[in-house]
């Protein structure tokens, strides 16, 4: 398979920051790094009375205001994860080298990305040479919307979105970590949140010709319950995403009907899940890519 990663492979800023990441470490840091996600193995990512707590507390951070580093545009959804990941204030927003990371705790260093993970691109390299990184991205599964009016401040009814969210959701995101995406020290944890999610309604504008329409912009996503998670730690973490009445040799379009996602996402999904190794092409069937979930030995 022509892997079709982002064109960041070419460039030569990604290759030195590819070849930093590689660097050899010595043995003490591979014990702390190994110590590192052991504790972020044993840890219970379900916890639904640590999540509400870690609610509580953003909540009356909100409250303070405090000015500290990040947290004057930081975004509910952001800070209610942070506390669930550390519900120690102190090792929030800390720096490691040159960078400011979400949590550094003993489970090694979390960047909590709730938006495009474009961002990350320079800065995962540099902090997975000496410690264990986990990149946690919250997906709304149910969500509902309330808008807002910008000019009254008046709040309209809370409806449901027909669209649900699927841990799947994020391929889209993770496809952009190509240079890193399989690095032995980089976890993901997947989180599926209920959110209600609130939009500002902005006053009709007028263009020539057109219609005068109301304009909405996203204003804030409030979490308001955990219903899942997936941590992911090397190619049996990833296989942990494919549904377990999927056979071991499938076609995207089979992924798509047995996972109940567009065809689309199914693709890009393969996409990172052959660059991790945790499925292989394998031939076709008819027109159409052959996927094997079995280890790469076995399936040859």
């Amino acid at each position: 398979m022509k892997e079709v990663f982002q064109n960041a492979e070419n460039s030569s800023d990604n290759e030195k920051q590819r070849n930093v990441s590689e660097e050899p470490v010595g043995a003490e840091t591979l014990h702390k790094i190994d110590v590192q996600r052991q504790m972020l193995q044993k840890r219970n990512w379900n916890n639904e009375s640590d999540f509400f707590r870690a609610c509580f507390a953003a909540d009356a951070e909100a409250a303070r205001a405090s000015g500290g580093i990040g947290t004057l545009s930081e975004k509910k959804m952001h800070s209610v994860i942070k506390y669930f990941i550390e519900p120690d204030a102190s090792k929030h927003e800390s720096r490691v080298g040159n960078s400011i990371v979400d949590v550094k705790n003993e489970s090694g260093i979390f960047e909590v990305q709730t938006a495009s993970f474009n961002v990350l691109r320079k800065k995962l390299p540099l902090l997975l040479i000496s410690d264990c990184v986990t990149v946690v991205y919250p997906i709304p599964l149910e969500k509902h919307i309330v808008k807002l009016n910008a000019a009254t401040g008046e709040i309209g009814k809370r409806r449901k979105s027909p669209k649900r969210g699927s841990f799947f959701d994020a391929f889209f995101e993770l496809y952009k970590l190509a240079e890193v995406i399989e690095h032995n020290n980089l976890n993901i944890l997947l989180l599926l949140v209920d959110t209600d999610e609130y939009r500002l309604e902005n006053a009709p504008v007028k263009k020539r010709g057109c219609r005068r329409r109301s304009t909405t912009e996203r204003f804030e996503r409030i979490p308001v319950a955990l219903r899942g998670s997936i941590l992911i730690c090397g190619q049996q973490g990833w296989r942990t995403l494919l549904p377990t009445s999927l056979r071991t040799e499938f076609t995207s379009a089979e992924l798509a009907a047995y996972a109940q996602i567009p065809r689309k996402t199914a693709q890009t999904a393969l996409r990172v899940l052959s660059k991790v190794g945790a499925v292989h092409l394998i031939g076709k069937r008819g027109r159409m890519n052959l996927y094997s979930s079995k280890p790469a030995q076995m399936s040859e």
